[in-house]
């Protein structure tokens, strides 16, 4: 896996849970295009069956989402992310 600098800042959710990232001009096109009645809704490489679309989010709520899923939780002093089991060190938000 690389990690790479992305503009995918929104994910658009499918009927059967697929994810398309897209980027914020992408989002937009699409939503003006969805809001203005179209039911097949091409973006750049991409072609939507609007009725297919479940909702457009954030990536940050997606992987919220992911991290919970995967039993990862938020130390809610400090922030950081933990792994199932794994204790924060932080002393209520002091280190």
């Amino acid at each position: 896996m690389t990690k790479e600098i992305t503009d995918k800042l929104f994910v658009v959710m499918l009927r059967g849970g697929y994810r398309c990232w897209i980027n914020k001009e992408q989002k937009e096109a699409l939503e003006n295009a969805i809001l203005s009645g179209k039911k097949f809704v091409k973006v750049d490489e991409y072609f939507f069956n609007a009725n297919n679309i479940s909702f457009i989010l954030p990536a940050s709520e997606i992987e919220r989402e992911d991290r919970v899923k995967r039993g990862d939780w938020q130390c809610e002093y400090c922030g950081r992310w933990h792994p199932k089991g794994e204790e924060c060190g932080c002393q209520r938000g002091i280190y």
